[in-house]
């Protein structure tokens, strides 16, 4: 597993992989009273992530457990994160092995360093950017008449299709509009079929071909 966040075509893993991390994916609930009923509870829209800051190592020296091209400098990760957090735009966050792949918002970042080795303890607290869900289903309802893209199932459309990519998108989240699957799976065959060597980085204005889904994984 590894843990990056990307933002205007800079790509930052951090040095050491965390022991952990947290998130979570749920609905906001609404709590109606009726009467003689008493309470009722009924979904609302998707809450957004704002949990347990993300423990991290920036090591000033170098340990066999660093992640390959680490820098053994806190500084340099230092530098990029508090500039990010003090930006007002999102990151990308990317968590390897797992579906997390969104934009946030670096709310925070504290750091100390507490045994004299120079190495820095890391918290990065972040909050799920909110504005994406909102995008996707205007999207969905709406057909896309500005950047020409239509989307249709490609297994049914029977021939591949064009699609321009726009600011929020991720290779995940097209193919699970045009695939209804989204894992690794899908988003790197995706990647490879438009001769993407990153499938985590992606430039709005960019047209990739959707072809169908038996051709998608050479089936």
């Amino acid at each position: 597993m590894q843990i990056c966040f990307i933002k205007d075509g800079t790509s930052l893993t951090l040095p050491v992989t965390p022991a952990g991390y947290t998130w979570a994916v749920g609905r906001n609930i609404e709590t109606i009273n009726i009467s003689q009923l008493g309470d009722v509870y009924r979904p609302g829209g998707r809450s957004r992530f704002a949990g347990d800051p993300l423990e991290c190592l920036l090591p000033a020296q170098e340990y066999p457990w660093m992640e390959a091209g680490a820098v053994a400098d806190p500084q340099y990760y230092l530098d990029i994160l508090t500039a990010w957090a003090a930006a007002d735009e999102p990151v990308r966050y990317i968590v390897s092995g797992t579906e997390i792949n969104t934009l946030v918002y670096i709310e925070s970042v504290e750091y100390r360093e507490q045994d004299g080795t120079g190495d820095v303890y890391a918290s990065i607290r972040l909050r799920e950017y909110t504005d994406l869900e909102a995008r996707e289903v205007e999207l969905a309802g709406v057909p896309e008449t500005n950047t020409g893209n239509a989307s249709r199932p490609a297994e049914s459309a029977g021939e591949s299709q064009s699609y321009t990519i726009v600011r929020g998108d991720t290779l995940s989240a097209i193919c699970r509009r045009y695939y209804g699957k989204y894992s690794a799976t899908y988003y790197n065959a995706l990647a490879k079929f438009n001769g993407i060597k990153n499938p985590h980085l992606i430039y709005p204005g960019t047209t990739i071909t959707i072809p169908p889904e038996s051709v998608l994984l050479g089936g």
